[in-house]
This record gives structure tokens, sequence and C-alpha cells, in this order.
């Protein structure tokens, strides 16, 4: 086998000074970019020195995506954590919002958070119930409203789509990680936001997920 045709075993930046913000990450070795949700979040707000509060929802045992970022670096406020099932124990500036978030506007209120994010959450609603999410997501929002979704059912296989929409309830007992919808990159631009799709389709993203946000 020709040296050019062995894959590169990728050594990324981010393993020198992992904390360092970065816009996305590259490959010691290669050169290959890849740039995943907190890349796209560094991006978006690294020179908004007004950002003071933040909502991540669907954060559940893995905690709100760009932590490090947000408390260290842009030092935020007041941080809310969201989500149905359980979640995971934080610093006092993260406050635990465990409900569902379609009723967030009755807590929070229109105009209320900086920045609203949501990784990984709307492929586990029904459509209707998604596209009702991100109308809450820009009524709550002053600034930012930047999400993620599965564009096919995950599996087993990272890299591949699957058929078990109940396949990561049975990995990790959440009964709320159904998938229950799908998303396109070209649905979220129909509705006014900006997408991944270049960068994904240059293999420098997620290729099974479409990342969107809409600047407000």
């Amino acid at each position: 086998m020709n040296a050019k045709d062995v894959p590169c075993k990728h050594l990324w930046n981010t393993n020198v000074h992992p904390w360092e913000p970065r816009t996305e990450s590259i490959c010691l070795l290669c050169g290959k970019i890849f740039r995943d949700m907190e890349h796209y979040v560094i991006k978006l707000t690294r020179d908004n020195d007004f950002i003071t509060d933040v909502l991540d929802v669907g954060s559940g045992l893995k905690g709100p995506v760009a932590q490090h970022y947000w408390t260290s670096t842009k030092k935020i406020q007041r941080g809310y954590v969201c989500d149905v099932w359980n979640l995971k124990p934080l610093p006092s500036v993260w406050r635990p919002l465990n409900m569902d978030a379609l009723d967030l506007l009755d807590v929070l209120g229109k105009d209320s958070i900086d920045v609203v994010q949501a990784f990984g959450f709307l492929e586990h609603l029904e459509k209707g119930d998604g596209l009702k999410f991100l109308e809450i997501a820009e009524e709550l929002a002053i600034d930012l409203v930047i999400v993620s979704a599965a564009i096919c059912i995950h599996s087993f296989k990272s890299d591949e789509c699957g058929d078990d929409p109940d396949y990561k309830v049975k990995v990790d007992g959440n009964p709320y990680h159904r998938y229950n919808s799908t998303w396109q990159w070209d649905e979220f631009e129909e509705l006014g936001f900006t997408s991944n799709w270049e960068d994904a389709k240059k293999g420098e993203s997620f290729k099974l997920e479409s990342i969107a946000w809409k600047v407000l």
C-alpha cells in the first residue's frame, strides 16, 4: 500500500492547551481541519463582549457544550441547563431547569437570554415540536440561537446511519433519546438559519449532524 493511501492517525492541535478557545481543530500531521459544535459557538460569540446569560437545552449528563469557554473565557454571569430527564451536577453559575423545553418561555420570559444553544436535541422531538422549539428559542434569545440535529437515525457505527430509532435509548437508558425526526441543512436555511453545509460537504464537520445558527 502506498504511504499516501494510509489513513492519518490524526493528532489534533486541541491536544495541546486543550482549554484554549479555538474555532477549528487542525491535525498536526496532515493539516486536516474539523469543526464541532463548540468551534461554531466560539466563532460566533468570541467578539461579543456583552454576553452574560446562556441557555443550553438538552444538556443531560454531559453538561453544556463549551462549558469552560462560557465560564472561564466569556465569564458569563448566569448559565441555564435544561433537560427533561437527568442533569449533570454543575458549578453554581449553571442553574438546572429539569423541565420540558417547550415550557421555557413561560419560565424565563421573552428576550431573557443572550445565547440559546441546543445540540443533539431536536431529533428527539417530533418535527412539529422541534419547529415550535425553534420559535421559542428565537423568542428567548437576544443575540444568537445555535442548534444541531441528526440528518438521519444514528447507529452504533458513528459514521453510518441506522434504522433503529430506539438504539440510543438502549445504549444509555434515557427514554427521551428516541429519534423522532431528522433535520437537513436546507430545512434550517429555509427557516432563515445559516448552516454548516459547506464545511460538512468538505469533510470539515459532521456528516450525519447538521449545525445551524441564527444571529438575531
